[in-house]
């Protein structure tokens, strides 16, 4: 049976109201009193929340805490049925809306302190205890740790299931073993040789593959003048090494044992001959006139984030990396992403997890990778050498000569590195640690392959509610909560990257009086943020976060930035930047990395609000004819590569010549099915080509607007195959603008865009009014090609109608038309419908002449894929 255990630092009985033990079986006390914890698996839910240091858990992690990748269909279900249980459980008083176990968005958070939890107190206790001794107060050292030890009831988290539980488990036993290490490493030292060894003989036993327990016993025998069986220690464990792993014992056992051969004092090996812990006293110090100061073991971690939020199960994968006991290797584990995704955060937010596996301390150096000039790493190792205690006129000046050094300083010692924003391999390899005990973490914007990582973390955008949850921790939740949606819809309008939202919701904060709708209205009209009056300000939620870009990456932003196009194919950005495609890539690629462009999928790039920040922060704004030239070269390669598409609907026809192209060169295809695929994966970029065009004011430098309507008629062919709303969603805006200049041509196409939406919309009424004005502005724009389109359309519309005289009228209207223009499929297709017309209003003795040539002209309609360019 469990009982609540928990001491404070003069050794009383806590009395929490609820405390957990996890050092063993895992129970829970309100009062002191146990309480039921339930089935193992509710046991797995419990303990995700419990050990996520008071943090809200979204269910996905509560579900990979329980049965890692693979649940069940209904682990949703199940989950909240546990968390239920355990609310009655943990708090029946209010468990309908329980103060403890809270629903934070699709997840639960349990609000405990780090104290009511055994495992947090034995942590506390040993960083104490640490503490104590390096300030030379061996006796208070060696009584919080016992008391740190006191705790342990067996195996931690005894019975548990599930992923989360195991790696807990692993990272807790590597908690006792360093606590046992720095028990009896105290005790060596305060003379009680004699009293440990045959508690060390049994953790030797229990752990025959740990060093450093065969050097703590070695010692002890050693000590109490037993020689021999201190060198069997050494014998035994290099035979099972070899046997098992095939590699020779470390330094530290090896020093150690010849040390004992040479017959050094066991006085001296406690001043650190040998021991490679109480040595470093003498290491880290520094000459100061006639004496020497002893320098504490260097801690740079620069503080956590106290509002970090999410990644749980990436802190829990790289923490139980990092405190491995089963490693021969450095921990090294590495996390990449694009910029402002939050990679440093995670770096220190699981370095101060661990850091008390590390007691001899922890490094930090920013290498500035995505920087122009990034850190040197001889400079770096400099500054490393000279934490750890090297006086400066002893730090070698070559880099190799550093190198060297410091993997000597460090080798059997436990030290925690942290190398944020790496440039590439090859900067880290000379900072790299060799000492099987130190552990690195490296933070860089790609994977860096070649490293020999023990774990590796590639983060993504945050889920919307962790990205909500960010911003209540800087603007508070009693603000969030009175704009719900807008918040959500800042949180995506900020990709949901913890860098621009935490920006964004900064400027709130330090503006109470703005609505977070009115920074939402600003980012996604493109304004790049607000100043103090409410109105667009020069720098927004990411502009200061990228200075370090270079004009070579400027220069393409702000290009594909002043088209205003949100979503481009590597093609079309291609036409945009004025480059081939493979150069196009590697542009986009290196922009994707800065977090400035999204990836929607293979070779699809989407503009992301903060690049629009970050090109106007950097160059000013874009001239309205910078911007026109811009969107221009990106309709001009789309219309060029849609009359090769719609040639394939008309093959042999002149009707692609009607389009108002320049010399511009699209690209081609091999058949009708590969140009409607090209036409399916532009959708995105043709809309949004078209409602720029659109939005350009009247009398601009560059009219865009006649290329834009062509290029959504050069489409129109392969509308009905590709089903996107977005391409009949962005006629209505044009047809408004060509109406408001007096350009009958334009305007006439407009409107047989806006007949055809109309038709297929189900508008018939519509459909026909504004295919009558197409036809009319046509004919004023002198335009025969929409002019029989029209006609075509308005035979179609009758016939649907059965009004089949007037629909015979329209369709042979059309089809003289089409002859006259030399318009071979238009001709055959009006003419069959014209005799389709007659025969379905029984008029098949009145054919016009001529009517023999039908086979033939069904032979025409027969090899044009996609025909129906009219009213379809």
């Amino acid at each position: 049976m469990c009982s609540p255990s928990g001491t404070d630092t003069t050794g009383r009985a806590m009395a929490d109201e609820l405390r957990f033990n996890v050092l063993g079986p895992l129970c829970a006390y309100r009062d002191g009193v146990g309480v039921p914890v339930g089935p193992p698996q509710q046991q797995a839910v419990l303990v995700g929340l419990l050990l996520n240091g008071g943090k809200a858990v979204p269910m996905s992690g509560l579900i990979e805490a329980v049965w890692g990748f693979q649940p069940p269909k209904r682990a949703v279900t199940t989950i909240r049925t546990y968390v239920w249980r355990l609310r009655k459980l943990l708090d029946p008083q209010g468990a309908a809306d329980s103060s403890v176990l809270q629903s934070v968005g699709d997840g639960y958070r349990l609000a405990t302190a780090s104290s009511a939890v055994d495992a947090g107190s034995a942590q506390s206790l040993m960083k104490r205890a640490v503490e104590q001794r390096r300030a030379g107060r061996t006796q208070e050292a060696g009584r919080l740790l016992s008391a740190s030890l006191d705790l342990w009831r067996g195996e931690p988290l005894s019975g548990v299931p599930g992923p989360f539980a195991a790696r807990q488990r692993a990272r807790l036993e590597e908690l006792r073993i360093a606590t046992l290490e720095e028990h009896y490493d105290l005790a060596l030292e305060s003379g009680r040789d004699r009293l440990v060894v045959p508690e060390l003989t049994d953790l030797v036993g229990a752990y025959p593959l740990n060093e450093r327990f065969r050097c703590l016993l070695m010692r002890a025998l050693y000590g109490v003048g037993r020689q021999t069986e201190a060198l069997d220690v050494y014998q035994d464990v290099r035979k099972l090494l070899l046997e098992e792993q095939g590699i020779d014992p470390g330094s530290e056992l090896t020093t150690l044992q010849q040390h004992i051969l040479s017959g050094t004092p066991p006085t001296e090996l406690l001043r650190g001959a040998s021991n490679g812990k109480e040595g470093r006293g003498a290491e880290l110090s520094v000459p100061v006139g006639s004496r020497r100061f002893r320098l504490p073991p260097p801690a740079q971690l620069p503080a956590d984030d106290p509002g970090f939020v999410g990644r749980e199960a990436e802190v829990s994968h790289l923490c139980a990396a990092l405190t491995d006991p089963a490693r021969t290797a450095p921990a090294a584990v590495g996390i990449s992403g694009v910029a402002g995704i939050g990679k440093t955060a995670l770096a220190l937010h699981a370095a101060h997890q661990v850091k008390y596996a590390f007691p001899d301390g922890q490094l930090f150096a920013d290498l500035r990778g995505a920087a122009k000039v990034s850190a040197d790493p001889s400079a770096v190792l400099a500054g490393f050498l000279l934490s750890m205690g090297v006086p400066q006129q002893v730090v070698p000046d070559g880099r190799d000569e550093r190198r060297d050094l410091f993997r000597s300083m460090l080798d059997e010692r436990r030290v925690l590195l942290v190398l944020d924003d790496a440039r590439d391999a090859e900067q880290l390899r000379d900072l790299m640690p060799g000492s099987a005990r130190c552990g690195v973490i490296v933070s860089a914007r790609s994977s860096l392959p070649g490293l020999p990582w023990s774990a590796r973390a590639c983060l993504g955008r945050l889920t919307l509610d962790e990205a909500v949850a960010l911003m209540d921790q800087v603007l508070g939740p009693v603000r969030t909560a009175a704009e719900p949606e807008d918040a959500r819809r800042l949180a995506e309008a900020c990709d949901r990257l913890p860098f621009p939202l935490r920006v964004a919701a900064g400027r709130l904060a330090a503006h109470p009086e703005w609505s977070i709708k009115v920074l939402l209205t600003s980012l996604t009209q493109g304004h790049s943020g607000i100043d103090g009056t409410g109105t667009a300000a020069p720098d927004g939620p990411a502009g200061h976060g990228h200075r370090h870009l270079m004009p070579d990456q400027l220069a393409p932003l702000a290009r594909l930035t002043a088209t205003g196009v949100p979503d481009f194919t590597v093609r079309s950005a291609a036409a945009v930047l004025m480059v081939d495609e493979p150069t196009a890539e590697r542009v986009l690629e290196a922009l994707r990395a800065d977090s400035l462009l999204g990836s929607s999928g293979p070779g699809r790039y989407r503009v992301r609000y903060v690049a629009r920040s970050v090109a106007t922060a950097r160059l000013g704004r874009h001239d309205q004819a910078a911007s026109d030239r811009a969107l221009r070269g990106l309709l001009e390669h789309l219309l060029a590569t849609a009359c090769n598409a719609f040639a394939l609907a008309a093959p042999g026809d002149p009707v692609q010549d009607a389009f108002r192209l320049r010399a511009t060169v699209g690209m081609s295809f091999p058949d009708f099915r590969q140009a409607r695929e090209w036409v399916r994966s532009e959708v995105p970029t043709i809309s949004g080509a078209a409602l720029q065009a659109a939005r350009r004011p009247a009398g601009a430098e560059e009219d865009l607007l006649p290329r834009a309507v062509d290029l959504l008629i050069a489409v129109s062919p392969f509308a009905g195959a590709v089903g996107d709303e977005r391409l009949r969603a962005a006629v209505p805006p044009l047809v408004r603008a060509a109406a408001k200049r007096n350009e009958p041509r334009t305007l006439g196409r407009a409107q047989f865009l806006y007949a055809v939406t109309a038709y297929q919309t189900g508008w018939p009424a519509e459909a026909r009014k504004y295919a009558g004005l197409a036809i009319s502005s046509a004919r004023q724009g002198q335009d025969p090609f929409i002019a029989r389109q029209a006609l075509h359309g308005l035979g179609m519309l009758a016939r649907a109608q059965r009004r089949f005289d007037e629909a015979v009228t329209h369709y042979e209207k059309a089809a003289a038309m089409a002859k006259r223009w030399g318009h071979l499929s238009g001709e055959a297709t009006s003419a069959i419908n014209a005799a389709l017309c007659r025969a379905l209003a029984g008029w098949a003795d009145d054919a016009p002449s001529g009517q023999d040539e039908a086979p033939e002209r069904w032979h025409v309609v027969e090899n044009v894929p996609g025909h129906a360019c009219g009213l379809c």
